[in-house]
């Protein structure tokens, strides 16, 4: 429970402190789709894909993200409905680097943007399966995690974009290194316009 106190209050101080700053940069994750290795130690047989919805709060250096999320994993050599196992689960992450290259230049002089983070945050597993006894519940319930995330888009709309993410995380009580490969279709709020 500690953890998970001195986790909540380094996540809101992060806020916080990106808030204050003028200007702080709003990106909607809707969605992020990806492909998913949820153990890298089991990448044979334990791969599926994902998908994720996610509110970044950020400057040109750090962000702080919410969001929620589901995979779908199964064993690709095995029969499919014996081993598909869905799993919804919540996310706080903040993270420090480069969360967006380009900074305030307007997309015709900077078009190409790059994110390079170190992140730390808190992932909830929503164990969907059902019940038996004995069955393995480690990598279920809340778990802490270190990472990066390396991505890359080219802006073609000031409001609207796409970026090509790669995401690897260690968990801790789950003791695995994940990782996921994919895309995010985001929104700059900042550059919001109606419609």
């Amino acid at each position: 429970m500690k953890k998970l106190f001195l986790s909540v209050c380094a996540f809101s101080a992060l806020s916080f402190s990106i808030s204050a700053q003028e200007g702080p940069r709003l990106f909607l994750d809707v969605p992020a789709i990806f492909a998913v290795v949820p153990d890298f130690e089991n990448i044979k047989t334990n791969v599926g894909l994902g998908g994720a919805f996610a509110l970044n709060v950020g400057t040109h250096w750090s962000v702080a993200r919410a969001g929620a999320g589901v995979q779908a994993t199964a064993d690709p050599k095995a029969d499919l409905q014996e081993t598909l196992n869905t799993t919804p689960f919540a996310l706080l992450e903040v993270g420090g680097g480069m969360y967006r290259s380009n900074g305030d230049r307007c997309a015709r002089t900077k078009r190409a943007a790059f994110t390079v983070l170190g992140k730390g945050g808190l992932r909830y597993y929503f164990d969907t399966r059902e019940e038996v006894a004995g069955q393995d519940n480690t990598g279920y319930g809340l778990d802490y995690t270190v990472g990066a995330e390396l991505g890359y888009f080219y802006i073609r709309d000031m409001f609207r974009n796409f970026e090509v993410v790669a995401d690897i995380n260690y968990h801790f009580n789950a003791e695995r290194l994940s990782l996921s490969l994919g895309f995010k279709h985001f929104l700059n709020l900042r550059a919001a316009r109606p419609y």
